[in-house]
């Protein structure tokens, strides 16, 4: 479970106090579904926020490899697309200072994959874990079968996959194509 290496990492971000007096630090070219709307990071101060950025960044970038994805490039936030009281900054950050922490928080790491069937307003869930090939190990758990045994849902394991925008690929594959058509 080695990623932790010395290099250093730049990341474009913006700071902002909300109406509490609370500063956020923000990557929105970095988080492209989130980064405008929610902080990365958060602190009383300007320079608490910063300081928390900086780890905050080093675990997400961590987390992203340890995903088996790459890093994505820093890119430039466009000041066209700040408002009032919003500050560009860069964070960075490195592993080195954060190493034994990633690296226990990454022990329990895994993917929730979430599928919602809006026709019966029901939502249907895998899970991945990491296994010991580096690869992602991708469980069903069918909660249909819980009133046989409520206390154990049947769990299957689905496939294995690298990343995990493949494995979210194959579960909607797998839901469409074999789980719902076998329920018709």
């Amino acid at each position: 479970m080695t990623i932790i290496n010395c290099e250093k990492f730049v990341y474009p971000a913006f700071i902002q106090q909300d109406d509490d007096g609370v500063f956020g630090v923000y990557f929105p070219t970095l988080f492209s579904e989130a980064g405008w709307d929610f902080p990365l990071s958060r602190g009383e101060t300007k320079r608490q926020a910063i300081k928390n950025a900086k780890k905050d960044l080093a675990y997400s970038l961590a987390g992203i490899l340890y995903d088996n994805e790459d890093l994505p490039e820093p890119v430039p936030i466009q000041s066209k697309h700040l408002s009032k009281g919003m500050e560009l900054i860069d964070i960075e950050t490195s592993f080195e200072p954060y190493a034994d922490e990633i690296q226990e928080h990454l022990k329990g790491r895994h993917w929730h994959i979430g599928y919602y069937v809006e026709e019966q307003s029901e939502y249907i869930e895998a899970i991945g874990f990491k296994n010991d090939q580096g690869m992602w190990d991708i469980f069903f758990e069918d909660f249909s079968k819980e009133e046989e045994n409520p206390e154990y849902p049947e769990k299957t394991l689905l496939f294995t996959v690298k990343t995990h925008s493949e494995a979210e690929e194959k579960f909607y594959h797998f839901v469409e194509e074999v789980f719902l058509r076998g329920r018709a």
